[in-house]
């Protein structure tokens, strides 16, 4: 039996070309997206308290988000791939400029989200905090009665 503990010899294998079909990140993200916020505003809406509150986001987003991705064609490939080289470069920039655009308006729109979500915290933290405060008093009221009660026995 043989106690070998060498490096086994490496072999490298050549580089071939690309075999799957290059994809432009932005533009499946924003598919993806669409896809996303078209099948779930109705389950989404249905599911959470504040439904309009929600469905309203939502709306505003799917709005967003379809200004971004009929910028890919049916073939899956971006607008820009379809030049033919003529003006790859402007089209190039104007598809970043306009994907560009289109995530500036998603963060305004996920801000406006946000702050409406902080105060609708702040609300029920509010309402709690007036809860707590109600109870105990109420609870004082009750231990004190049953405290006179008891003493009056």
């Amino acid at each position: 039996m043989s106690n070998d503990s060498r490096i086994p010899t490496l072999t490298i294998t050549q580089t071939v070309p690309r075999q799957t079909p290059h994809n432009d990140f932005g533009t499946l993200l924003a598919r993806a997206a669409n896809e996303v916020v078209r099948s779930g505003a109705g389950l989404v809406g249905g599911m959470i308290p504040a439904g309009p509150i929600v469905s309203a986001a939502i709306s505003s987003t799917k709005t967003v988000v379809s200004a971004v991705a009929p910028k890919a064609h049916a073939g899956g490939m971006p607008a820009a791939a379809d030049t033919g080289g003529t003006s790859g470069a402007g089209a190039g920039n104007q598809e970043a400029w306009d994907l560009y655009e289109a995530q500036k308006m998603l963060a305004a729109e996920g801000q406006k989200f946000n702050m409406a979500y902080l105060s609708l915290q702040n609300e029920m933290q509010k309402e709690s905090r007036e809860h707590n405060a109600v109870s105990n008093i109420m609870k004082v009221r009750h231990d004190s009665a049953k405290a006179a009660i008891n003493n009056i026995r």
